[in-house]
């Protein structure tokens, strides 16, 4: 029975509701197991779809052991590691998508050292759970080789966001690691900026920041410099955040004394929005000659939706018959990217090769 169970730590959550409903429609005879510090949240989303609830709490986690053999998926954050460790010791599949650079790669040596595994443990926390890089594998796969991948995210004041997306857009200014020319560069966040065109509402300007696809990108196909950067839809909040960080005023404000300021600035969910994205890759083709391929990127549901779509991709992968053995996997090196592009697609987002409106030199972005 376990072996097509499911546990949703999180999943009375503003994406673990999303992630729940997806699997019910998509994997109907999957057991959902909805787990949540709040039981009573849990009932509520659980009897949408005939699942089960349970109380967890993420720092101190219990599972019971009816619940063997069950996929475990961590929706919230894990700063101490525990889930993780609950489901290593008890030998479950298990599946993140919360986790930035520098957690990743705690958790990643965290699981490397605690030795032989009985499942696959998937780390799926690259942008909107992997989906990015998985779009950005496939717009690379025609290329003989790749020199660079740019993704550009447009983030929507009025989406919806979880109260945990707090801790990381709180580091949006935060120092980090890129590759440039096939060599580690440490970065500045919310710097660095360029004119990025996202179709039909025009450019945005948009800044360097942290997300692993910068670090697991360049693995994966090889590129030899691979940047992201993000900016809001609202132009003065981007222009006023970079001004902050620029100035310094910004590592003031970063002082917890700060914290309820600094969050209401960047935490303020709406009822929901387009997640835009604008993938960019540039190499040559079989004949040396030089090849660049624009990729525009809409989830008219918005970012949470895009964040369920990925990590449901993920789940199915692994209750999958040829699912994968036990080891430790990226999630955006894991599931194939043609697959994952058509299912996003069945799902509604918009996948479309833009080469014919780029962003030139002295776009205009005021």
């Amino acid at each position: 029975m376990n072996s097509q169970a499911v546990v949703l730590v999180g999943g009375s959550g503003v994406v673990g509701a999303q992630v729940a409903a997806l699997l019910a429609r998509r994997k109907p005879d999957v057991k959902l197991i909805i787990a949540s510090r709040r039981l009573e949240a849990a009932h509520t989303v659980a009897a949408r779809h005939g699942a089960v609830a349970i109380a967890m709490n993420v720092d101190a986690p219990i599972l019971p052991e009816r619940f063997a053999g069950a996929v475990v998926v961590g929706l919230v954050n894990d700063p101490h590691d525990r889930l993780l460790h609950l489901a290593l010791s008890q030998g479950h599949a298990y599946v993140d998508v919360t986790r930035w650079t520098e957690r990743l790669k705690q958790a990643l040596v965290s699981t490397a050292a605690y030795g032989r595994l009985r499942a696959p443990v998937v780390f799926s926390s690259a942008w909107m759970a992997g989906t990015a890089s998985l779009i950005a594998r496939d717009a690379a796969r025609t290329f003989a080789s790749v020199e660079r991948i740019g993704i550009d995210i447009l983030f929507a004041m009025a989406d919806r966001a979880g109260p945990n997306s707090v801790a990381y857009m709180d580091r949006l200014s935060e120092p980090f690691h890129t590759v440039e020319n096939g060599a580690w560069i440490k970065r500045s966040g919310f710097l660095d900026g360029h004119a990025a065109d996202f179709g039909d509402v025009g450019c945005r300007q948009v800044y360097r920041f942290d997300t692993p696809d910068q670090a697991s990108l360049p693995a994966i196909t090889g590129a030899a410099t691979v940047d992201a950067r993000i900016g809001f839809d609202d132009r003065k909040a981007t222009a006023l955040l970079h001004l902050l960080v620029r100035s310094g005023v910004w590592r003031v404000l970063s002082r917890p004394v700060f914290d309820s300021t600094r969050r209401a600035l960047l935490y303020n969910p709406g009822p929901g929005a387009d997640h835009r994205i604008r993938i960019t890759v540039e190499g040559k083709d079989v004949d040396g000659r030089p090849r660049r391929k624009e990729v525009q990127v809409v989830d008219p549901l918005g970012q949470t939706h895009l964040t369920a779509l990925g990590t449901v991709l993920q789940i199915e992968n692994l209750l999958a018959p040829d699912g994968p053995a036990p080891g430790i996997y990226l999630g955006e090196a894991l599931v194939d990217p043609a697959h994952a592009c058509r299912q996003l697609q069945e799902e509604g987002v918009r996948i479309v090769d833009n080469r014919a409106n780029q962003c030139l030199v002295g776009c205009y972005v005021a």
